[in-house]
């Protein structure tokens, strides 16, 4: 059985809150119930289920039981990017369902944040492209009360004669909101740092997050790791663009102090089993931030023995157009210090940047052969132009066979993985389909 049921109060309600879960969401609904419990009043007796139905004919199966038992539901959607082909293929099948008109659907997310027009004529009713934690609870009232929607800020809605914005709404602070919501026994990382003051030009964050850094607080992360440990949860690992900025007020200069009191406190609360897992997925660290301090504190307090980490591109002028705010050199010192202090680095990387060139290409592949020499790992993706970017409307640059040849070649040696392959069809998909879209 697909639809999970979550009985948030004894009393039956005529509308049903719907996630439609999938496994690269969850994180987001986790943030958006921990909004629903810190809101006054919360879900209020609205019944709440997770629908993790893996293929879209049995998602519009599920969710016509659910109609059958319920007068009208609301349907949450978060999604990026890459899941945007098959979102879009659900919500036309949804469409054509009976009871479409008693289902309403709303997405957020980073792919509906940067472009939420084209997902309204998708088939979406509301899309919010903020901080979902500030609007989503108000939206969820205002739809359980009948109210209009276009009294809540923050969201673009479907109407007749086009999207209709209903304002800028605040951004989070986050030490308002609860880092997990350990009241449903909901666990997951741990969102520290949000925001980014850099301006690469391929990349969403700053312009959907903000470059100013919001951190959350030392106490509200403690309570999370309270509840997740009282639960027997004893991993605890982390979200942040940059973890090793945590606690600095401009998240470019490191703060010592926030690092060494967050990880100390952690361990202090963990049993002697427990395991923190700081630059790692679902977080990374930038190279400048790499040095043998702030490596000596991680080994002091964490169980993870590798670091993810940016580097994008192995051509300085590429760096330079990108707008990294670092170049090679940066990169390959911390990977060396990384290796001298036992850590091993997992190295991003992205080629068929727009107007790179096959020398600059052959340049990044040199680089990384280079760094997989050193030890590290490298992670390659083909560059996607992604809504809300700087380079949202920038054509990927076509991947030349002698550069396939040598990353297909570190693949053999266990030394690249990746989903670039998929991401290259996905980038020429995506961008011909914005152009037509445009042109129409």
């Amino acid at each position: 059985m697909v639809i999970h049921k979550e009985v948030l109060s004894p009393v039956a309600a005529s509308g049903v809150l719907v996630f439609r879960l999938t496994r690269s969401n969850r994180y987001s609904f986790l943030a958006l119930l921990a909004s629903l419990e810190a809101f006054p009043g919360g879900l209020d007796h609205t019944p709440l289920r997770w629908l993790d139905s893996r293929a879209k004919e049995a998602c519009a199966a599920d969710l016509d039981r659910l109609l059958k038992a319920h007068d009208r539901l609301l349907v949450a959607y978060s999604f990026m990017t890459p899941q945007w082909p098959l979102v879009r293929e659900e919500i036309e099948l949804l469409a054509a369902a009976p009871g479409r008109v008693r289902v309403f659907l709303v997405a957020g997310g980073p792919h509906p944040a940067g472009d939420p027009k084209r997902t309204l004529q998708a088939g979406f009713d509301a899309v919010c492209p903020g901080d979902g934690e500030v609007v989503f609870p108000r939206l969820v009232r205002a739809w359980r009360n009948g109210d209009s929607l276009r009294s809540v800020p923050g969201l673009y809605l479907a109407s007749a004669k086009g999207p209709v914005f209903t304002g800028r709404a605040p951004r989070t602070v986050m030490d308002q909101v609860p880092a997990l919501p350990v009241e449903h026994g909901k666990f997951g990382p741990i969102e520290i740092t949000r925001g980014c003051p850099y301006g690469c030009k391929y990349c969403q964050t700053p312009r959907l997050k903000g470059r100013k850094v919001r951190h959350r607080g030392l106490e509200g992360i403690f309570r999370a790791v309270e509840a997740m440990v009282a639960a027997g949860r004893t991993d605890i690992r982390f979200i942040s663009p940059n973890a090793l900025a945590y606690g600095s007020p401009d998240g470019i200069r490191w703060n010592v102090g926030a690092v060494e009191a967050l990880l100390s406190g952690i361990r202090r609360r963990l049993p002697p089993h427990g395991r923190i897992f700081f630059g790692t997925f679902p977080s990374e660290v930038r190279p400048e931030f790499v040095r043998p301090q702030t490596l000596e504190t991680i080994s002091r307090y964490c169980d993870n023995r590798q670091l993810v980490m940016g580097a994008q591109s192995g051509d300085s002028d590429m760096l330079r157009r990108m707008g990294r705010g670092h170049g090679v050199r940066e990169v390959r010192r911390a990977c060396r210090t990384m290796r001298a202090m036992g850590f091993r680095p997992i190295v991003d990387f992205i080629v068929g940047l727009p107007g790179e060139s096959e020398r600059a290409m052959l340049r990044s592949v040199d680089f990384m052969e280079e760094l997989a020499d050193l030890g590290g790992r490298i992670h390659a993706h083909a560059f996607v132009p992604l809504p809300g970017s700087p380079w949202a409307a920038a054509a990927p640059s076509p991947i030349p066979a002698r550069v396939r040849q040598r990353l297909e070649r570190l693949i053999s040696h266990g030394k690249l993985f990746g989903q670039w392959k998929a991401q290259e069809a996905l980038g020429r998909r995506w961008l011909s389909a914005s152009l037509r879209s445009d042109s129409g």
